[in-house]
């Protein structure tokens, strides 16, 4: 025994060039999921509620706020709405500042919203009908008003989807204003177009650069920002153009939806205008938000009939639409049969396809397989984390993963490795919360995958169904000497392993946890057959008769 020692330890300096240039363990596994059929309430996407404030609300403390009861049961039903769109009427304030009862509602509005765990597209407007009194105040009114908006716009961008640029006309769309500073009924100068900028502008300034301003016309945009589109490079920045998405509020009508598109004429298609291209190009990386005004009667209803309507929100990128407006139209579209299509595949819905990983000791390579089948992209820079759960302790470590959601197009495949330095077994998940850290661990804000028995709510973890063990210990020539003194298969195994003894009849076996607690210990014999089902997967040791050079490591899975 000592002479065969002295013979193994002699060519230790070769055991370790042997080790360096050819000691690599590769497992692979795989697995294909199950897409789902369900609506899901994902964040940031799919109907929107609506709400406006009454006269009350600039008067009474907590008067005509959102309740958190009812924004509840917005998202708990089947429609699973996760968007309300607050309008804000200031009619009270035509010609002053907005009072503290005002600006105190406001953010009891924000607190009930994150309390429900929703977010809000905020407007904020003078007037909520045509005639011949003033429609808003005075550009610097207006200015004044945005400018006492900023705070609050800051304190709660963690739940706010968008802010719209209404506070110019009826409705704040911009259209019937009666103002000379600011021009009326598609006539407006180059002053008054001036003017109407620096409103935008300003709201630019307000808000926080995370939040994207809508305009409701593609020639607003155009108009006061230039006619050049946004592209991969050029998106996601800081410019004007970057951070200005849309709203249709008369998606399907006629006049090119009576505006948003420059038409000649009633019944003009806008599909395929130059308007058209430029709002369908801009709502890839941006919102396009809004909802129907009535049923289109040109073309004998086409546009507004539910297959063209599926279409178009396609085309334009839509990620939330008004669900209490326009009732015509969505009683035909639940009559044809498409409703829960057309809820499904608003804004973004993400399915996992399929997944493999390769490990290679303590390192491991994974590829993610995926599809975006909803209409938009997603709009909001989200973090996406690859969490390993230890098997044993519970423990979480999380690694970024080095990809933009807001490019998840079609099919996107990832691969990526990982050097964690970890040991032990692992339950893998993916896991996209939002990117403001109040909100980070709320599940209700991270994203869900469309796949059956993957989604965890209590964590807004995806369960990916994949176990891994990986074993960051350093190795060394030790590993290769017990070979020549016993051996053990199968490993990894579930259940039990046998014990080959090579220069014993018998022997007192050790095992060992990787944090070196001794978990069990028996006497075998050659050939015998220990039962391991018992202990908890992970990788372990076998010390052969408390002689350390004598070990074998296996895994328990």
């Amino acid at each position: 025994m000592k002479n065969y020692n002295k013979v193994i330890l002699s060519n230790k300096s070769l055991i370790l060039m042997l080790l360096l240039v050819s000691h690599t363990l590769l497992l692979g596994q795989s697995v294909n999921y199950t897409a789902s059929t369900d609506i899901i309430a994902n964040p940031e996407r799919g109907l929107q509620k609506y709400s406006i404030t009454s006269s009350a609300y600039a008067t009474t403390a907590n008067s005509n706020n959102l309740s958190v009861e009812t924004l509840n049961n917005w998202k708990t039903s089947a429609d699973k709405v996760t968007v309300v769109y607050r309008y804000f009427l200031l009619d009270a304030f035509l010609n002053s500042d907005i009072n503290t009862t005002f600006l105190e509602n406001i953010q009891t509005d924000f607190n009930n919203v994150r309390a429900a765990g929703l977010k809000i597209i905020v407007r904020f407007s003078y007037s909520n009908a045509q005639g011949t009194t003033a429609q808003q105040p005075t550009k610097s009114q207006i200015l004044t008003h945005i400018t006492q908006l900023s705070t609050i716009l800051n304190t709660n961008k963690d739940v706010i989807f968008s802010l719209q640029a209404g506070f110019i006309g009826t409705w704040g769309e911009w259209y019937y204003t009666n103002s000379t500073e600011f021009g009326t009924d598609g006539t407006i100068s180059e002053a008054q177009w001036a003017n109407r900028k620096e409103i935008v502008d300003a709201m630019l300034t307000a808000a926080p650069i995370e939040i994207p301003i809508q305009v409701r016309y593609a020639g607003i945009k155009s108009t006061m920002y230039g006619n050049t589109q946004l592209n991969e490079q050029t998106a996601y920045q800081t410019t004007a153009n970057a951070r200005i998405g849309f709203y249709n509020d008369a998606f399907l009508n006629d006049y090119g939806d009576q505006g948003t598109y420059s038409v000649s004429s009633q019944c003009e298609n806008p599909v395929g205008t130059t308007g058209y291209n430029y709002i369908s190009n801009e709502t890839k990386y941006l919102p396009m938000t809004g909802e129907t005004n009535g049923l289109n009667t040109c073309d004998n209803g086409f546009r507004t009939n539910s297959a063209n309507a599926l279409n178009e929100l396609d085309l334009t990128n839509w990620t939330t639409i008004n669900r209490d407006y326009y009732t015509p139209f969505w009683t035909q579209t639940i009559n044809s049969g498409d409703y829960e299509e057309l809820i499904k595949n608003l804004g973004y819905r993400f399915v996992l396809n399929s997944s493999s990983v390769a490990i290679n000791n303590g390192n491991f390579e994974l590829t993610l397989n995926l599809s975006n089948i909803g209409y938009a992209r997603s709009f909001k820079k989200r973090n996406v984390y690859l969490v390993l759960k230890n098997t044993q302790t519970n423990n979480i470590t999380t690694a970024l993963i080095d990809t933009d959601i807001r490019t998840w197009e079609s099919s996107i495949s990832i691969t990526q490795n990982f050097n964690l330095e970890l040991t032990g077994t692992f339950q893998l998940y993916l896991w996209i919360p939002d990117i403001e850290t109040a909100l980070e661990s709320n599940a209700d804000y991270s994203i869900q995958f469309a796949n059956t028995n993957t989604w965890e709510s209590e964590t807004g973890y995806n369960n990916l169904l994949q176990t891994i063990t990986l074993d960051n210990t350093t190795l060394s020539v030790d590993d290769f000497l017990p070979n020549s003194f016993f051996s053990i298969y199968p490993n990894p195994s579930s259940d039990f392993i046998r014990f080959k003894l090579k220069n014993y009849n018998e022997a007192r076996v050790q095992i060992f946890d990787v944090n070196g607690q001794l978990v069990k210990e028996v006497s075998i014999s050659d050939n015998d057959k220990l039962n391991i089902s018992s202990l908890s997967n992970g990788i372990y040791f076998i010390c052969l008769n408390k002689n350390k050079l004598l070990t074998h490591k296996f895994i328990k899975q």
